[in-house]
């Protein structure tokens, strides 16, 4: 588990996550982009953007499975 966003091993897994999206799933790619632009509106670093949208969709699937 990961508590920040400037934890290298989170950088390097969203890193991980970004290079093997170049290539690949056009969604994904379109996804990413907004997720950018959403951080820049935001005035936050993409990585840490990634962070709350990870730790909400986390909470969300507690929420859910109880």
């Amino acid at each position: 588990m990961f508590y920040h966003s400037d934890d290298p091993a989170f950088r390097k897994i969203i890193d991980d996550f970004i290079l093997s999206s170049i290539n690949g799933d056009k969604t994904l790619s379109f996804a990413i982009k907004n997720i950018d632009l959403a951080a820049a509106k935001k005035g936050v670093s993409f990585y840490h953007m990634m962070f709350i949208l990870i730790q909400r969709t986390s909470l969300e699937n507690k929420k859910r499975n109880g």
